[in-house]
């Protein structure tokens, strides 16, 4: 039947039963179990029309909410565009970034080379509350459950939550989803026996950063037996598929949480939200990698929301949202008020997409902004790189406009400039970055930003006691 028809004889079915068929009331406190899925593209899962199964149980986590089919981050690394999700700030303001004259560095949060002694960055500092301070002062349980490096404490990332747990986190490589998992789980368990409390849990999955290892029933759930392989590969259509396996692990774990939920009797009171920190390069543009311009694939991203019984949105959202959003969008849905000060939106509105990344080793052509306005993407470097897409008409980015229609880049880019320069700097504003030797570049290389070597993976066998790949 279809859709409207279906609406017709609800409401028909309602009016006969005059009072029997009211829809349910409304969560007064939901939990928020908010997710991020590091280096995940938006354009690899099946809710976004992917073709291969990377993703079964997030497609059924938004048929039963919304997703948004234009969401951005607000750079395309791990550290600025967290800060921004829990901020509701850009990274100008926030100030979460690579800095070479930083306080803290990647070697004092992971082991590693020397050379990661030498990555420097400015944490999450300054007033601003952060979502888990301002849910936690509103009597919300908080905790935190993160793999990747730059997601430990070290950084600023914990400010607010009750738990914060980044033990795990040990090298580069960060934390296994299913260890991720398992910690949650205890924690959701602990929260079933406290209802009167609601909660905040936050979980970063780190499964799809490269170097792509992903278990072999992950592998064989999204490719064809022809197109299997044994050993490592640096091919890109070979890194493609290990990738998209990746995806198919973490996605296992999103499929572990709601099951657990529903056994806890948490899920209908609860927001579900799954969205990621950036892209990722894999070929295109003649590059892999993230970090280090602001192509689609790099800057767009997931966003998944599933709401409590009783609540909406429901179905595809066309408007342009960004992590920025998502600090004053949950602070609202739970009823808490957003802090003065907070440049995200609710509801976000028609309002452009802004980002930017800076990698001072690659110099002036590793400076990138970006500006996202209805169907048309304008972007630009330090050194003198200009480009404008109809990401609407061509979201490969494949045919650059900037030169065809100058009058249209030369607007994009003062509303650009107009907006950047408005954000406030944070209090104590470092000196720009400055040059990095070449240790640094070699850290940066190992993480997948410095297009030096490329990216390479294999297939791992399965422990006998993970769940299977299989769909829901």
């Amino acid at each position: 039947m279809p859709p409207a028809l279906l609406r017709a004889a609800a409401g028909l079915a309602c009016a006969l039963a005059l009072a029997g068929c009211r829809p349910a009331e409304p969560i007064a406190r939901p939990n928020v179990l908010l997710i991020t899925l590091d280096t995940t593209r938006a354009d690899r899962l099946g809710v976004y029309g992917y073709e291969r199964p990377t993703s079964p149980h997030l497609d059924a986590l938004a048929a039963e909410g919304a997703h948004w089919e234009r969401a951005y981050s607000t750079s395309t690394w791990t550290l600025p565009s967290h800060a921004s999700l829990f901020t509701g700030r850009y990274p100008r303001t926030h100030g979460a970034d690579y800095d070479a004259n930083g306080p803290f560095t990647l070697g004092d949060a992971v082991a590693g080379p020397a050379e990661f002694r030498e990555l420097r960055a400015r944490g999450l500092t300054g007033p601003a509350p952060t979502l888990a301070e301002s849910l936690r002062a509103a009597g919300y349980r908080t905790g935190a459950v993160v793999a990747g490096p730059w997601m430990k404490r070290l950084f600023g990332l914990d400010r607010g939550f009750d738990v914060y747990d980044d033990d795990g986190i040990r090298n580069v490589n960060g934390r296994p989803g299913r260890d991720v998992t398992d910690a949650a789980l205890r924690f959701l368990d602990d929260a079933s026996a406290a209802p009167g409390t609601p909660f905040l849990l936050f979980l970063n999955y780190f499964d799809a950063h490269s170097p792509y290892h992903p278990k072999r029933p992950c592998m064989d759930a999204v490719t064809r037996p022809e197109e299997r392989f044994e050993g490592e590969t640096s091919d890109p259509a070979k890194l493609s598929l290990l990738y998209d396996a990746e995806i198919r692990c973490v996605d296992r774990e999103i499929g572990r949480l709601v099951q657990h939920l529903r056994a806890r009797e948490l899920h209908d009171a609860t927001w579900i939200l799954v969205t990621a920190d950036h892209g990722e390069l894999i070929g295109e543009h003649g590059d892999t990698g993230h970090g280090k311009s602001l192509y689609e694939v790099e800057l767009r991203v997931p966003l998944v929301v599933k709401p409590p019984r009783g609540e909406g949105p429901r179905g595809p959202q066309r408007e342009i949202v960004q992590l920025t959003d998502l600090h004053p969008w949950i602070l609202a849905r739970v009823g808490v008020p957003i802090p003065p000060g907070t440049q995200g939106a609710f509801p976000p509105g028609a309002r452009p997409a802004l980002a930017e990344v800076d990698r001072p080793q690659l110099g002036p052509r590793g400076r990138w902004r970006a500006i996202v306005d209805g169907d048309w993407k304008y972007l630009e470097n330090d050194a003198g790189r200009r480009m404008l897409f109809d990401v609407a008409r061509d979201p490969a980015e494949a045919d650059d406009r900037a030169t065809a229609e100058p009058e249209r880049a030369g607007a994009l880019a003062r509303r650009m400039h107009e907006l950047l320069d408005a954000q406030p700097r944070p209090a104590a504003d470092a000196a720009p970055p400055g040059s990095v030797d070449d240790a640094t570049r070699r850290a940066l290389e190992s993480l997948g930003y410095v297009q030096e070597t490329p990216h390479e993976g294999g297939v791992e066998a399965d422990r006998q006691d993970e769940p299977d790949a299989r769909a829901p």
